[in-house]
């Protein structure tokens, strides 16, 4: 499993994987990395430290997409563009004599760049480990917007021709299948808005129109053999299969299958998806994590007679505030992501120095964190910067500084 940690240099942020050995930098694969200029891969080097190699990835204004979609669906348009990308970057790596099999897909090491959404791709040469693609069709499964019932489908049979097919099916079809959401009507929406159409014209109330009724009734019963079974897809069909009722005459589904998934997803309490959780609750990894300590509690009072207030004598309600004291959020539990990007922050701060998903508060463990969210200009804890995804503990009276606003914590 493929270990990467993140570090902050002087202008740049960058995501970093120790070689377990000291590499062979005149091999082929470390060659052509190192030149870099292979559109969709993240600017690559090799550094030494203390005996050890690491391989550097510029990751600088993007966000890793198990991040930047952990509260907002993945929609059609992102699902098509993502799998184009992804056949692009396939073809230049053998273009270049890469084995695309080396490209990392844990949706935690794919990038995207916010202001164009382009993706960025680790390469790691010599790659004798799994490369996470499992893990990413298990989050577009889990994260695709339920509410394009026929995206759902594609996504889902993908996912299992995948583990059926493994890496042949990547080569052979699973673009061609993808590429079935381009077409707005498609095979499958047209069985569906037939059966659809065939059921409201069953309903029609006029007692006058039996006759045409008839006719209605006796051609769906015609067509009805013709349709394939859309809650069965791709299971192929036996052949004692192919003949049975209309789909509309009310029969019981069997069990398993996609008609089971789409059970599952509906009984989903949907208030899920408007909050802002990770898969995992564990800290990412940081490296060389600056410990900070926080000042020894005041005395009572100062030399001059002010009077210090007990922080901890309140009812546990946590707000941010302005540097003025004006209330900006009251934190009531919930994660929320501070940015000048809409659609994308919860607390927007419209000012240039600002990215656009700068940082996160959440609540872990009965306390709130502040985490930095691979921000251009920084993330800072009583001044102290964090690295990017460093997530420390916030204390009542904190200063946040993100880039040069300041936020206090109460």
């Amino acid at each position: 499993m493929i270990v990467s940690e993140y570090v902050r240099g002087l202008r740049n942020n960058y995501v970093r994987i120790r070689e377990l050995s000291l590499p062979d930098e005149r091999k082929y694969q470390y060659c052509i990395m190192k030149r870099g200029g292979i559109t969709g891969l993240l600017p690559f080097e090799i550094r030494y430290i203390d005996s050890d190699a690491y391989m550097y990835y510029d990751i600088t204004s993007r966000q890793n997409i198990s991040t930047l979609y952990s509260k907002k669906p993945l929609d059609r348009n992102w699902v098509l563009s993502f799998f184009s990308s992804m056949k692009r970057i396939r073809s230049e790596a053998v273009r270049f004599l890469l084995d695309p099999s080396n490209l990392i897909w844990n949706p935690g090491n794919v990038y995207q760049d916010l202001k164009t959404g382009n993706f960025g791709y680790l390469y790691v040469p010599y790659l004798d480990e799994d490369n996470g693609f499992s893990e990413m069709v298990d989050f577009i499964v889990g994260h695709v917007d339920y509410e394009d019932e026929e995206l759902v489908r594609c996504v889902y049979l993908v996912a299992e021709q995948y583990k059926s097919g493994g890496d042949a099916y990547i080569d052979e079809k699973i673009y061609s299948d993808i590429e079935e959401l381009k077409n707005p009507v498609s095979g499958l929406m047209n069985e569906e808005r037939a059966e659809e159409k065939e059921n409201e014209e069953k309903k029609e109330p006029e007692a006058d129109r039996s006759g045409d009724m008839n006719k209605i009734y006796s051609c769906s019963e015609a067509i009805g053999d013709e349709f394939t079974d859309f809650w069965e897809r791709p299971v192929k069909l036996r052949p004692e299969e192919k003949k049975r009722e209309n789909p509309a005459a009310g029969r019981e589904p069997k069990s398993g299958g996609i008609i089971s998934f789409f059970s599952r997803i509906r009984n989903k309490d949907r208030k899920l998806r408007k909050e802002y959780e990770f898969e995992s609750e564990s800290e990412p990894n940081v490296a060389e994590e600056i410990r900070y300590s926080d000042a020894e509690s005041p005395e009572d009072a100062d030399s001059e007679g002010t009077v210090f207030v007990d922080l901890s004598a309140d009812d546990g309600t946590r707000r941010l505030n302005a540097e003025s004291g004006e209330c900006l959020r009251i934190l009531n539990g919930e994660s929320i992501v501070i940015g000048k990007k809409g659609e994308d922050a919860d607390l927007v701060i419209d000012e240039k120095e600002i990215s656009r998903m700068h940082a996160r508060i959440f609540l872990k463990d009965e306390d709130y964190y502040i985490e930095d969210l691979n921000s251009t200009n920084g993330t800072f804890k009583n001044g102290v910067r964090l690295k990017p995804y460093e997530q420390k503990k916030l204390s009542k009276g904190d200063e946040i500084k993100l880039a040069t606003k300041k936020l206090i914590f109460t």
